[in-house]
């Protein structure tokens, strides 16, 4: 392996006197009140599960959560479904709603409150509450969802000796939702101070909740310190009880002790955070930027383990009804979520998604073959314990979407390109090859002789006064296009199916090139009569451009300029509107990052940063309302995409450097990133026009580099 430069010769020495870039300032979110509703809590979670901490003193209701809760939806099977191989006496039409476990609540008076402060500490896990009563005496509150010991673990001291009850109580409803799920989904609770047990009415042939319980222990240590700590355990089908279980759980919990469980835990929270690290000088704004960078990073980190990738709330809830499920909406906001698990350096996680996705593949399966007559598989664009298709009508014709399956493996298949790691890639290939199958099976020629999609959908959109069911959607070209490219490397890797390899290639050069629409902008649709609707959300049709940097697009001149203008008409609707889309930012902000527009990516960024946070540090759908996970981890996506892209040739790597950095970013440095070719961005540091980085290259070497923001030539990493 060799490194090479490109282009003229650069000299530039850049002097960056920001030291390491991790700051203790920006890996924490700091408040001065209690949250004034669920959503703006502070967050803890281990991956299994969670607690959102409101941070009340003295009438506190922590909002406990599991991963796996979800309420199991009763209804009519509908007629495709009667002999489905997994139907039993249940029924199932929709998707099951995740909800809240329950609340610890923490009772007492401590009087004439005053140095109030509300903390997440990102590096810990902990969310700590600090104040002072009237005669000066400290309080402090310290939660955390344990590693390893998989348990919510509270740690009081006070000084004032003041009498602290702690109890499980249920979920208070707060709304007609709330009382709807709960009247139709609940058969019995039990709720005693330290047991709680709620069992449900309804099952059906993919959920197997049958209700969960949830069971609390108390320690003292000394006059001034009490510890709880609280196991939550789902109920499966088949079984009558885990409190055996939690019991001795807890008690060994109680027996280490809150500061030598959390010492253990934090040492691999922070071993995960610390992987990569940002600092930023320039922008007013700056330590929003960094702090928001961070609270991301340490959402997502905390929402993801074993099976579980995030749901729309990561894994948190504070209702019985979560917003539209609390699924997984493979259609824009799981992949804006996942989408930092490598260059993140976590690629590890990338198992929790595919333990995901094979645990839904009988499902997924079923509905190629169901609705398509195709072999392999097609993910449902909205989903929550199954595989299955639901939510698809004339508004949102969803069954036409052929992109979800492509979309997750395309994930997966990054994984190997950053990594390297030829198990992992014998591990995906027999799931990419049933995707391929798919597509062999489901593309038509259309009549200008390109190969397309018919029926065909733009997420979430239709096009102006059309029906949304379309013809040859750009997202569905785009992902085949993509992932069909990536399955016949990934053959040629391994060595197999020269054949398939052929085959597959044969049909990526017949799909419909990428289109100017009439009015100039980037085409949503590819083929005749479709108009554009910018009136949206989304930016679907700008999927090409997400993770890659295809030569096909940015060698054309007229879709560079079409990408810019249709970049500017999504914001210009959306930049308006409160009700939006988060992640629709993020997805126009990586196409400018593509064409190196820095201003368009900064633009983007902008909205994102201030308006889609809330004050308990989770992001949030609409502005500064609707909690919401997916762009926790679009947003370090977005920055690191504007600070550096790495790209495969047949050469090796071509890295770019500051493709789309804004002009008031000054100063500032990014660490740790994966990129491409398994190459480590050990540090990219940057002071007006100038750069430099250090890369730790797959066979353990290291290469310094330099340069200018102006310097548009790559540089190569060569096989």
């Amino acid at each position: 392996m060799m490194l090479s430069q490109t282009g003229r010769a650069l000299g530039v020495a850049v002097c960056v006197a920001l030291g390491a870039a991790r700051a203790g300032a920006d890996r924490c979110a700091v408040y001065p009140t209690p949250a004034k509703d669920w959503q703006r809590s502070s967050l803890t979670g281990n991956g299994t599960i969670g607690a959102m901490v409101e941070g009340r003193i003295d009438d506190e209701a922590i909002h406990l959560s599991h991963c796996k809760l979800y309420l199991p939806e009763p209804g009519e099977t509908p007629p495709a479904l009667v002999n489905h191989p997994r139907r039993n006496p249940g029924h199932y039409n929709n998707r099951d709603g995740f909800m809240a476990a329950c609340d610890l609540k923490i009772s007492m008076r401590l009087g004439g409150i005053s140095e109030y402060s509300r903390r997440t500490d990102f590096e810990t896990g902990e969310c700590i509450v600090n104040a002072k009563d009237g005669k000066g005496r400290r309080y402090e509150r310290r939660m955390v969802a344990l590693r390893g010991a998989n348990v919510i673990a509270v740690k009081t001291t006070d000084e004032s000796k003041s009498d602290v009850l702690f109890a499980l109580a249920g979920i208070a409803p707060s709304g007609r939702s709330d009382i709807a799920a709960f009247s139709k989904g609940i058969r019995r609770i039990v709720s005693e101070p330290d047991y709680y047990r709620c069992e449900f009415k309804n099952e059906n042939p993919w959920n197997e909740l049958v209700g969960y319980e949830v069971l609390l222990t108390q320690r003292r240590r000394g006059a001034e310190c009490a510890e709880v700590f609280v196991a939550i355990e789902p109920l499966l089908k088949g079984q009558e009880s885990n409190r055996a279980l939690m019991e001795a759980r807890l008690a060994a919990a109680a027996e280490t002790g809150y500061d030598a469980l959390l010492a253990e835990s934090a040492a691999r929270q922070r071993e995960l955070m610390d992987r990569v690290s940002f600092a930023l000088e320039g922008p007013s704004n700056a330590a929003d930027i960094v702090r928001n960078f961070n609270a991301g990073r340490y959402n997502i980190i905390s929402s993801t383990g074993g099976d579980h990738v995030p749901n729309l709330q990561g894994l948190w809830a504070g209702t019985w009804s979560a917003p539209w499920f609390a699924s997984f909406t493979v259609n824009g906001n799981l992949p804006c979520a996942i989408s930092f698990f490598c260059r993140g350096r976590t690629p590890e996680f990338n198992e929790c998604l595919l333990k995901w996705i094979e645990a839904r593949l009988p499902e997924m399966r079923d509905a190629a073959r169901r609705h398509f007559g195709a072999r392999g598989f097609r993910a449902a664009a909205q989903t929550t314990v199954a595989g299955v298709e639901t939510d698809s009508n004339a508004r949102y014709p969803h069954v036409y979407w052929h992109g979800g399956a492509a979309w997750l493996l395309s994930r997966l298949y990054d994984g190997y390109r950053h990594t390297l790691d030829r198990d992992w890639l014998k591990k995906i290939y027999p799931l990419m090859k049933e995707v391929a199958q798919y597509y062999e099976d489901v593309l038509v020629e259309l009549p200008d002789g390109t190969l397309g999609f018919t029926p065909s959908y733009s997420p979430e959109n239709s096009p102006a006064g059309k029906n949304p069911t379309a013809v040859n959607a750009t997202m569905d070209n785009a992902i085949a296009k993509q992932f069909l490219g990536e399955v016949v490397r990934a053959a040629e890797t391994l060595g197999v199916d020269a054949a398939d390899r052929a085959k597959w290639a044969a049909l990526r050069a017949r799909l419909t090139p990428y289109q100017v629409s009439e009015n100039g902008f980037f085409a949503e649709w590819l083929a005749p009569g479709q108009p554009d609707n910018n009136e949206h959300r989304h930016a679907s049709h700008l999927y090409a451009l997400y993770d890659d940097a295809p030569a096909e697009i940015l060698t054309n001149a007229a879709l560079v300029a079409a990408i810019q203008k249709t970049i500017d008409a999504r914001m210009d609707f959306n930049e308006h509107r409160s009700k939006t889309m988060a992640f629709g930012y993020v997805q126009n902000g990586l196409a400018a990052c593509k064409i190196g527009d820095a201003a368009r990516a900064a633009r983007c960024l902008k909205l994102l940063t201030d308006k889609n946070w809330l004050e308990g540090g989770g992001s949030c759908h609409d502005w500064q309302n609707c909690f919401n996970t997916d762009i926790s981890g679009g947003y370090p996506y977005l920055i690191s995409e504007m600070l550096v892209h790495a790209e495969e040739t047949a050469r090796g790597v071509a890295i770019r450097f500051l493709p789309a950095k804004p002009a008031d970013w000054t100063r500032g440095r990014i660490d740790g990133l994966l990129l491409r070719g398994n190459i480590i961005l050990e540090s990219l540091a940057w002071e007006g026009d100038g750069w430099t980085a250090r890369l730790k290259l797959p066979d353990g070497t290291r290469r310094e580099l330099a340069g200018t923001v102006d310097e548009r030539t790559p540089f190569m990493v060569e096989y």
